[in-house]
């Protein structure tokens, strides 16, 4: 029974990441659009929430359940090369993901809070690290998105892959 509930719990925390995955093409064109204008802390300061509130809450809620569930079932196992290939791709893209939220995107973020102040009503002009660091979030939410629906991909199909 609480197997069942860690599965649903899994699904649950997955469509975090794939709301964040839809949301990203949306606020990063409102962000671009925005360059210099009045809304555009408050579309920065929205993207950073929505990436780390779902991202994190997601990649954790992802990592507790999928270990619950690799322990707790026999028939999956950590890093096991010859029987589930499948879930061996996807524990290497977890890691490769943990990796890259740890080392660029949660500093890059703080980089990016700390620049903008926290006054958001001021409609002073941001700096260039600012739109700097903000682009290298772009292409790393590029890199962790992909990594995503690929992680996705292998959980739905990996019946159709034996």
């Amino acid at each position: 029974m609480i197997y069942l509930l860690i599965i649903k719990l899994h699904i649950v925390f997955a469509g975090m990441w794939l709301i964040n995955l839809a949301a990203y093409p949306i606020l990063r064109s409102s962000i671009v659009n925005n360059k210099n204008k009045s809304g555009e802390k408050k579309f920065i300061r929205l993207y950073l929430t929505l990436a780390n509130l779902f991202g994190m809450i997601g990649s954790i809620g992802i990592l507790l359940t999928g270990i619950f569930m690799v322990t707790y079932n026999p028939l999956y196992g950590f890093f096991q090369f010859t029987v589930n290939h499948w879930l061996a791709a996807k524990q290497i893209l977890m890691v490769i993901l943990l990796v890259i939220i740890a080392v660029i995107i949660i500093p890059t973020s703080k980089k990016v809070r700390i620049a903008m102040g926290t006054d958001f009503e001021k409609n002073e002009p941001l700096g260039e690290d600012v739109y700097n660091n903000l682009n290298k979030l772009f292409k790393w939410n590029v890199v962790i998105n992909l990594i995503v629906l690929i992680n996705f991909l292998l959980a739905i199909t990996h019946n159709f892959l034996v």
